[in-house]
């Protein structure tokens, strides 16, 4: 799963590195105001159904994040993520550092799409994010990603598909619900979460003819 999970953790801490931005500029459309960098960090269109800043204490509660394809790969959803919910260090974010205390995130699907002409979504997404600055360095905010105490992590399923057969699909049940991670800090704790996040899953494949390799795909993406 390192692959798949390292273009995913770059889009998690791009959205919340914008969201703790705005909150710290005190913008009153710090909804808006994220929905607009990630599209133009991601060439994607993006929706955030509903956000709640605390006031009192440093959270962010946000329901409904949709990332969508671009045009040449169908414009149909590629994320779907029901809730986020952020507790971070607001005195670190003051020095610049992107400390979040608490990330518990319901990631319900990922949908892969194939073109015409071969190429996958993930793989336009990973060009547009490598000649953007990791989230290990500082991003255009300002903020520096210093780590995560504690996450707590929902996955639910993968779906592939063929722009040539829209209508045959294939997907991935990894069943995994409220699963804890504690530290994670740099590349090498995503890789050991990947592959620990890999063995408890027991994923299921349902077969379809969507004309794409799934077991290829599979070990693109999760190694």
């Amino acid at each position: 799963m390192k692959r798949l999970f390292k273009w995913a953790f770059y889009l998690f801490i791009l959205l919340v590195v914008l969201l703790v931005a705005g909150v710290l500029l005190l913008d009153p459309i710090a909804k808006e105001y994220a929905q607009s960098r990630l599209r133009s960090e991601t060439g994607m269109d993006v929706r955030i159904g509903k956000m709640d800043i605390g006031l009192s204490t440093p959270t962010i509660a946000i329901e409904n994040i949709r990332f969508y394809n671009t045009a040449e790969f169908g414009g149909s959803p590629f994320l779907n993520i029901p809730e986020v919910f952020i507790e971070y260090d607001k005195q670190a974010a003051r020095l610049g550092k992107l400390h979040l205390k608490l990330v518990r995130i319901n990631l319900e699907e990922i949908d892969i799409v194939q073109d015409s002409l071969g190429r996958l979504n993930i793989q336009s997404l990973e060009e547009k994010s490598a000649a953007a600055k990791t989230a290990s360095h500082k991003s255009s905010s300002g903020l520096t990603f210093t780590g995560i105490d504690t996450l707590n992590l929902t996955l639910q399923k993968l779906r592939m598909s063929n722009l040539d057969a829209p209508t045959q699909g294939q997907e991935v049940n990894f069943r995994l619900t409220n699963q804890v991670f504690h530290d994670i800090k740099s590349e090498a704790d995503l890789t050991q979460m990947a592959v620990l996040l890999a063995a408890r899953s027991g994923a299921a494949t349902q077969s379809g003819k969507s004309g794409i390799d799934t077991q290829k795909l599979l070990q693109q993406l999760f190694h």
